[in-house]
């Protein structure tokens, strides 16, 4: 009895904790923002919520952590034939010291259509239609995030590699295996939770992100998280709320899809 009562004013004491601390305060705001969004909820507000934004917001952002997790898990996988001290992740620490928008600016001068990249062409008399900024497929939104995410996922990869991976490897080298092969049938499995791990943080990321797709986006379709704060700023009340209903659903969103990367990494152990 007495361990049981111990063991209710421990929960009782974390329950209390987690309410009075940074992320009690984001849970309590949260729900009071979806449970106030959801009874003023009218007819013309949904009018303001578009499926197809919603649609183009997840494809665009799970493409980009896919290809980002990929070549940035390769490139991991490379990186950890050499030793330490010979790794010059210098450019590695530049890119990640930039801040998205600054990158962002960035991407925007090479790639779009006065930028060098174009000029650069037009110079030898190659002349192209094809627009990577501020088109419709959110190609340059892609580039900037692969970019920007793959020096994050190589240094992390690197960070939490251990030693007896490294050990299966050369194994694996040892009896005939390749570079792919190597990476797909044992540098993956045997790193498959920080593969997982990266991908829920840089998915949940590039989903609420704002600046990226307003700067490098066009403006149909908009970015989920770039419509909420055109609605946030209107005037009318129905495109405020639906802006808070935007919001809310960036968050289960990224909730759903951090639940089904956890579910399918279980069922793979």
């Amino acid at each position: 009895m007495e361990k049981q009562h111990n063991s209710r004013i421990a929960l009782l004491s974390l329950i209390f904790l987690a309410l009075i601390s940074p992320f009690g305060l984001f849970i309590y705001a949260f729900f009071n923002v979806a449970s106030e969004s959801i009874f003023a909820l009218t007819e013309s507000s949904l009018d303001h919520i578009s499926i197809y934004e919603l649609i183009f917001s997840i494809s665009i952002s799970a493409i980009a952590t896919f290809i980002s997790v990929i070549f940035g898990g390769l490139l991991s996988f490379y990186l950890l034939s050499f030793r330490k001290k010979d790794l010059n992740l210098g450019m590695l620490n530049i890119v990640l010291v930039l801040p998205h928008i600054g990158f962002a600016y960035i991407i925007f001068l090479f790639f779009s259509d006065t930028g060098f990249l174009f000029r650069f062409l037009h110079t030898f008399g190659v002349h192209s239609n094809v627009s990577l900024v501020n088109d419709t497929y959110g190609i340059g939104i892609i580039l900037n995030y692969v970019l920007k995410e793959i020096p994050f996922i190589v240094l992390y990869l690197l960070a939490t590699n251990n030693t007896k991976n490294q050990n299966f490897v050369l194994a694996a080298k040892d009896l005939g295996a390749g570079f792919l092969q190597c990476f797909y049938k044992i540098y993956m499995p045997l790193n498959l939770l920080q593969f997982v791990s990266i991908s829920i943080v840089i998915f949940a990321f590039i989903l609420g992100n704002y600046e990226v797709p307003f700067l490098l986006g066009s403006n149909s379709p908009q970015f989920l998280s770039v419509s909420a704060l055109n609605n946030f700023q209107s005037i009318n009340i129905d495109q405020n709320i639906s802006s808070y209903l935007k919001v809310v659903i960036i968050f289960v969103t990224s909730f759903i899809v951090s639940i089904l990367l956890r579910l399918i990494f279980r069922s793979s152990k």
